[in-house]
Formats: structure tokens, C-alpha cells, sequence
């Protein structure tokens, strides 16, 4: 088992210039200061991070940029999703080679998937390809239009998934955050992502959240 993440962990931006390009600089005093405030970790090329809209090689170079500026002082999670899992296979092996804590992926979106089983059919084509590195499956039909129910879906998992580690649950049904947290006396570490439910989320037990 996996140790859980807790505190507040940081969506983290990707700084860029003016005409688009990437502002790599800027991650190390972004990182120090957040560390300062107390942050716990990172979790990158996320939506926030616009991950889904950069290059693969963007991407790549914005992982190994906190990385380094975290120098281990906090985990880093690294947002692999894309809707080619060829593409995101191999950027959960870029993370794994340079030292990411964690990796997470929303499921594949453009096409959208029929069932639960051929939606950890994709996850296990990423999670395959970064087999010592955590993985958190990231929960946002908001935005993925994908919402199987959570609780079915980690419990088809957990034995298809060997790096599963927990779920990054952006969505405001608590009831069913609560469920996955009370999952098997708190085997998974269940992060809560919708920030304007987040007094309520703490209100039943959440210990962490992004």
C-alpha cells in the first residue's frame, strides 16, 4: 500500500511568454514559493497546467522542470491523459524514467468509452508502461463526459490495476467521494479536486485535495 498524500497539493500552472512558448524558468521560484506556503505537492500538466494542450515534448519538459526544482522535498504527480494511449503510454514512461512520484490520466475523451471494462482496458495500456509508479485515475466527467460510477469502477480495478493507488475525484458528489474514501477502510488515497466543495469534503473526512 502506497502512503496517502495529504494536505493541499497544487494544480500546477505551466508559466509561458507572450507568444505561447514555455516559460521553464519561471517554474523554480513558482515552486519555492509554493513549498513555502506550505503546499504538499504537485500535480502537473493537469487542466490547470493545460497539459491537454500541449506538445508531447511541452509536456515532457514541464515534468522534468518541477522535478528538478522540487529536488524531492514534495511528490509530484504528473498528468499523463491523452486521447492517444500510444502518446500516453509513452509519456507514463517518460514520468517514471525522470523520478514522478505518481502518475494520473483522465480516461480518453474525443471518442468516449462504452464500459467500465474497456475503460480500464486504456488504463491499463498507460499504467503498463510505468509499472513501478503510482497511479491515480482522474475523476472529472465535467469535462471528459465520462461518469461510470466510481466506486464500481475501483472496485473492477483494484485487481486489473496493479499500481492503482487511488483517484482524483473532481466532481461534487460527496456521497460518493465518502464512499471511496470508506472503501476497504481507507485503502485508497481519494483526492478531492472540486475547490467550491471543499468545505463539504472536509466536512466528511477528506484529507486531501488538489
Amino acid at each position: 500500500m502506497q502512503p496517502k498524500l495529504i494536505g493541499l497539493i497544487a494544480a500546477a500552472f505551466t508559466p509561458m511568454h507572450a507568444d505561447g512558448s514555455l516559460n521553464l524558468d519561471a517554474i523554480e521560484p513558482m515552486t519555492e514559493f509554493l513549498i513555502n506556503e506550505g503546499i504538499t505537492g504537485f500535480y502537473v500538466c493537469g487542466w490547470t497546467g493545460e497539459g491537454p494542450l500541449l506538445t508531447f515534448e511541452e509536456r515532457k519538459a514541464v515534468a522534468i522542470a518541477y522535478i528538478t526544482a522540487a529536488k524531492g522535498r514534495i511528490p509530484i504527480i504528473v498528468h499523463v491523459g491523452h486521447d492517444s494511449l500510444a502518446l500516453a503510454a509513452e509519456q507514463a514512461a517518460h514520468a517514471q524514467s525522470i523520478g514522478a512520484d505518481a502518475i494520473a490520466a483522465i480516461p480518453p475523451t474525443y471518442f468516449g468509452v462504452a464500459s467500465e471494462d474497456i475503460l480500464i482496458e486504456c488504463l491499463l495500456k498507460i499504467t503498463s508502461a510505468a509499472p513501478n509508479t503510482p497511479f491515480y485515475y482522474y475523476h472529472i466527467p465535467r469535462l471528459t463526459g465520462v461518469s461510470f460510477d466510481v466506486l464500481s469502477l475501483l472496485q473492477k480495478s483494484e485487481e486489473r490495476l496493479p499500481t492503482l493507488a487511488g483517484i482524483k475525484y473532481t466532481a461534487p458528489t460527496v456521497s460518493e467521494f465518502q464512499s471511496l474514501l470508506n472503501y476497504k477502510d481507507g485503502k485508497y488515497t481519494v483526492l478531492f479536486g472540486t475547490d467550491e466543495m471543499l468545505s463539504s469534503a472536509l466536512s466528511i473526512g477528506a484529507y486531501g485535495a488538489i
